[in-house]
């Protein structure tokens, strides 16, 4: 009898290397094209997984655990993987209990009871027949507000009349009003889109270009909404979009610190430090932000009317730390309105003025640019601040008027050559709410959604359909400059390589884009890092026995005719958790937001899971994700996150006609 020994250390070891080199050149042919995973990411798991081979003694089963380990790591990281995709996102509770305690109900607004005695609607300003019933043959003095800069106004002639305005020189006016005795007196400060018969001629669809999409764009945006905290605090709103079809950008990721950083990529394709300084304090060195190469000017070239509306005039995009626009930038400009306006506000209720909220103001105005140019094609962007900049619990106030606003433009048949883009700039930024891992995440992840006329589903049905798919990709402001753009010329240059940073929504985002092709910087990457995980350790074991639990509660509400579900073996694990640059940014560190300041120490409180497991007694094979909070010890499970990957055949025959929901679930406990 012949008797083996055991190898020894030495040829033990030799084997090691060998194997592990083998497999880890055949990771390196896997991945070389993926520039998400680095090599030092391979690396480290090539390391840790030699030395726990070491630690192993070598037996057989742990060689295979650990070949399991790198076949896993290679298919998470291969781009070549079928149903890779190099940016995972988080899966974010919007009524996670961490976000809710830093919001709180808000009062309704509640403006002058007496309704204001002048309205307008596009450009005429009309004095109410409530108001002249109630003072008799009302006077009204009205006064043109002129842009003088970007930081004062001039007044234009005094028209006094009895009945109406007609706005012809400028959007804005003041209007002082008296009543017929004298006894009693009104003003404000007010604002409609004038009648600019120049504009009118050079406007047209004429000059749009023919092979364009034939669309007006209206882009509305709120400071520092999430997608996360539109949900909240917007809840209407949100089913209302979702309503009118919108796409809603789950995979939108900001590229840079606060509004500017947000903005600048989508209006002109660049960003701050790819364009000539305009920042104030490098004085007569900068210019101001009329170099900006603005998508306005590209579709006013075009035969567009172009407006531009911004409230909150003391902290503007391009006006606060930026010089701001020598020359009015759009054929229609708010600023001017707001500058004028903004000193009278503290004389009013919190965010009125008289009868109205000053949200409609801005509302109303856009409204009104529809209304004057009915016929004519339009760019308008409009960006709200006011309500939400420093703290999101006012905006609930805005709510049913945003509603309001949107089925408006539902009633008026505009929205049926028009693309709707409802966003926001980046989440909330208030220290408290940075220092948790969600709010960290919320910021880099902004709502963002387009609206499309009912026809262009059935007129240009692959740039639908790539749009509905982008939604799960990974986009940036970047790719919304070349969607825009796209309008003008629907078959512009084709840049979906995804080493290009910019790609129309409505060409196809590769799967495999990461961060890195993406050009965000790792410390505003939203996407989650893998890392394979032990099958046996308690995070995967844990999983995989409440997974079941999860299934048995989900068959038991509809029927006690399958039989339970028990784990039979986790076939592999992985976990995902932001990456260390997010956790470790606390705020720029520079004025300009260009610096980041990575002194941080977030605490990871939530990771996201992965598993493949085999369940008994149906021999099922499942792959599901889930989410795991540490602080509370509980993971949470969505349906819609667990996909059946083996045929299931009759072994819910009890259930098919019944409860077909259930039929990759359920094993009948009396099988056929």
């Amino acid at each position: 009898m012949v008797t083996l020994r055991a190898p020894s250390f030495v040829v033990r070891r030799i084997c090691v290397f060998v194997f592990l080199g083998v497999m880890g050149y055949s990771i390196f042919l896997m991945t070389r094209n993926n520039s998400y995973y680095d090599m030092s990411d391979r690396n480290v798991m090539l390391k840790q997984i030699e030395n726990e081979i070491i630690k192993s003694s070598y037996d057989l089963d742990s060689i295979k655990k650990y070949f399991n380990m790198l076949v896993l790591f290679c298919c998470v990281s291969s781009s070549k993987h079928e149903n890779y995709i190099a940016c995972q996102r988080p899966i974010l509770d919007p009524f996670d209990p961490v976000m809710m305690s830093f919001l709180k109900e808000e009062p309704p607004l509640v403006c002058d009871e007496e309704e204001d005695w002048v309205t307008i609607k596009g450009n005429i300003a009309r004095i109410t027949d409530k108001a002249l019933k109630k003072y008799g043959d009302i006077q009204c003095k009205f006064m043109d507000v002129l842009r003088a800069n970007e930081f004062s106004t001039s007044l234009g002639v005094v028209t006094t009349t009895h009945t109406e305005y007609n706005l012809e020189t400028s959007d804005f006016f003041r209007v002082y009003c008296e009543s017929e005795n004298g006894q009693f007196s009104w003003e404000s400060r007010m604002a409609g889109i004038r009648f600019d018969e120049d504009v009118i001629n050079r406007a047209g669809w004429d000059r749009v270009p023919k092979d364009g999409l034939g669309l007006n764009v209206l882009m509305i945006g709120l400071d520092s909404m999430s997608h996360m905290m539109v949900q909240r605090k917007l809840p209407k709103v949100y089913s209302k979009l979702k309503s009118m079809g919108a796409h809603i950008l789950d995979g939108y990721n900001i590229v840079g610190d606060g509004t500017p950083q947000a903005l600048i990529p989508i209006l002109t394709g660049r960003t701050e430090l790819e364009l000539p300084d305009t920042r104030k304090r490098m004085g007569s060195k900068a210019s101001t932000v009329d170099v900006y190469p603005f998508i306005w000017h590209e579709f006013k070239k075009h035969g567009y009317v172009t407006g531009y509306a911004e409230d909150v005039a003391d902290v503007g995009v391009f006006t606060y730390r930026l010089k701001g626009f020598d020359q009015q930038p759009t054929d229609h400009y708010m600023r001017t309105y707001y500058v004028d306006a903004t000193p009278m506000f503290n004389q009013q209720k919190p965010f009125c003025y008289g009868s109205l909220p000053r949200h409609k103001i801005m509302l109303n105005y856009v409204k009104d640019m529809f209304r004057v140019y009915e016929d004519k094609p339009k760019f308008m962007f409009a960006f709200h601040g006011e309500l939400s900049h420093d703290y999101a619990n006012k905006v609930a106030v805005a709510e049913l008027d945003l509603v309001e606003w949107l089925e408006w433009f539902q009633r008026s048949g505009y929205l049926n050559n028009t693309m709707l883009v409802f966003m926001s700039d980046h989440g909330q930024r208030f220290a408290s709410v940075r220092d948790t891992q969600q709010g960290k995440l919320e910021e880099r992840m902004p709502f963002f959604s387009f609206v499309l006329p009912k026809w262009f589903d059935r007129k240009y049905p692959k740039m639908a359909a790539n749009m509905k798919n982008n939604t799960k990709r990974l986009t940036t402001p970047f790719d919304i400059y070349s969607t825009l753009m796209s309008v003008l010329h629907k078959d512009g240059p084709r840049n979906n390589n995804v080493n290009k940073r910019s790609i129309s929504l409505f060409n196809e985002i590769p799967l495999q884009r990461s961060c890195r092709d993406a050009y965000i910087e790792p410390h505003w990457c939203a996407c989650l890092k893998w890392q394979p995980i032990d099958v046996d350790s308690t995070l995967a074991s844990g999983a995989a026995s409440k997974f079941t639990q999860f299934l048995n509660k989900y068959n038991g509400e509809y029927t006690d005719l399958c039989s339970p579900v028990e784990v039979d073996r986790i076939e592999w694990a992985t976990k995902m958790a932001p990456n260390e640059g997010l956790l470790k940014f606390h705020q720029a560190a520079d004025t300009d937001g260009f610096v980041p300041d990575m002194s941080a120490n977030t605490k990871v409180t939530v990771v996201y899971l992965q598993l493949k497991v085999v369940t008994r007694p149906a021999n099922a094979i499942f792959e599901f994700s889930c989410q795991y909070d540490s602080e509370t010890n509980k993971y949470m499970f969505y349906e819609k996150d667990i996909s059946r990957i083996n045929k299931y055949g009759d072994q819910g025959w009890c259930i098919a006609n019944s409860q077909p929901q259930l039929s990759k679930y359920c094993y009948c406990k009396q099988q056929i």
